[in-house]
């Protein structure tokens, strides 16, 4: 079925095994506890009910917006036509699923991009509001299913559209493998239930013994369950900084996106760090939290992998190439918050950390980093370096106060 034999199952079982295995090892800091690298794995095959409850989400946010821009849902279905369900004598197909889905996803951009919806998105001030799902035939080959969100005086033209666009040479559909719903009144559960009863069939019941090859054909073929239009935040934003919401806000994918349109989220230093700027009701004043930041540790141990690999490579390259003891390289420098913070060393072969020099940084670096050592305890504090970059804020006019001496620290501070 869908064809999927039971070497493909072993084989896949197999791969997630391994996976599952190696994640359950590894552990990442989050808030100040650890969690399985398993547990913050966003996943259909190796965390499902977690990747499941996300899409849920993502299904009844999108559904809400709409239905507040006073959109209805409309389920359309697309098949292949028949060109990519002719199979070889050994019954395998001549077109991969793969390749299907591809120009299934491509028809369907371009019918998308017809004037019937540049009109509409004209009307509306945005693009089309979509999601799609894919699912196989029993023959393995992929159909398409989609809900689309349009106005209501909006439907009978995009129906026409979509039964001529389909059922045209251009595409060559058979008039009755494509599907235009937009009643919903005898559906349980509306529209929403109707297609999750679609979303559901692309997930392994792990409750049960039995094998569904439909949830392998998606892994073998690596074709993607679920895509929707560019209309919530994007998973690279919500999932670094949802955790922050979630707690004050009951719909948090739809504060996230509506704080991403308002353009308070602000990435730094080549997107390892997201900062989230907000009016401080108790200060008056604007102010900047780091709800999220990449892990030093696992960013460290990323580039001594990398520079590991490109000596092992140079090494097999330069097997019996003699190269001067004193060649002059680029050393390899980590950066945490714009300031060079650590190199790699060769001879240590390890990252050593680079002393500040308050004097070298730039205005904006200078700033941030006085403000991380006035912050610190006393105890952990080295008094003579602090007043060296304090003397240096002053020196640039950054602060309204007099330079002091750095031999004056056990009179200022009771050292």
């Amino acid at each position: 079925m869908y064809g999927i034999t039971n070497d493909d199952i072993d084989n896949i079982d197999n791969k997630i095994l391994k996976q599952k295995l190696f994640l359950s090892t590894g552990l990442i800091d989050i808030v100040g506890s650890n969690k399985k690298l398993l547990e913050c794995t966003y996943s259909a095959n190796l965390n499902p009910k977690k990747y499941f409850a996300e899409i849920n989400n993502r299904v009844n946010t999108m559904f809400n917006n709409a239905k507040d821009k006073g959109l209805k849902p409309v389920f359309v279905t697309l098949t292949a036509p028949s060109q990519y369900h002719r199979k070889y004598q050994d019954g395998n197909l001549h077109i991969d699923p793969n390749e299907t889905a591809k120009a299934l996803t491509q028809v369907w951009n371009k019918f998308t991009n017809l004037q019937v919806f540049q009109k509409m998105k004209k009307e509306l001030g945005h693009g089309l509001v979509y999601f799609r799902v894919y699912e196989p035939h029993k023959s393995a080959v992929p159909h398409l299913h989609a809900m689309i969100f349009i106005p209501v005086n909006y439907i009978l033209a995009v129906k026409k559209k979509y039964k001529e666009y389909f059922s045209s040479s251009s595409w060559g559909a058979n008039k009755n493998a494509i599907d235009f719903k937009y009643t919903w009144y005898k559906q349980g559960g509306g529209a929403v239930g109707y297609i999750m009863k679609y979303i559901t069939k692309t997930f392994k019941d792990e409750d049960t013994k039995a094998v569904q090859h439909a949830v392998y054909w998606y892994i073998k073929h690596k074709v993607r369950r679920f895509l929707s239009s560019r209309t919530l935040a994007p998973l690279s934003l919500y999932r670094k900084v949802r955790y922050y919401f979630k707690g004050k806000y009951k719909d948090d994918f739809n504060v996230v996106t509506q704080k991403r349109d308002a353009g308070v989220f602000k990435k730094l230093f080549d997107d390892t760090q997201i900062l989230y700027i907000y009016y401080n009701h108790d200060s008056g004043e604007i102010e900047e939290k780091i709800l999220w930041a990449k892990n030093t540790d696992l960013l460290l141990k990323a580039r001594a992998n990398k520079e590991l690999e490109l000596a092992q490579s140079k090494n097999q390259r330069d097997n019996f190439k003699y190269i001067k003891p004193n060649e002059n390289k680029k050393a390899l420098v980590v950066k945490m918050d714009g300031i060079e913070k650590y190199v790699f060393s060769a001879t240590k072969n390890k990252f050593v950390e680079i002393p500040t020099v308050p004097s070298r940084l730039k205005n904006f670096q200078l700033y941030n980093y006085f403000k991380k050592l006035d912050s610190l305890p006393l105890e952990k504090l080295n008094i003579q370096h602090y007043l060296i970059t304090k003397n240096e804020m002053i020196k640039r006019g950054m602060l309204n106060q007099e330079i002091q001496p750095l031999n004056n620290t056990t009179k200022t501070y009771g050292f």
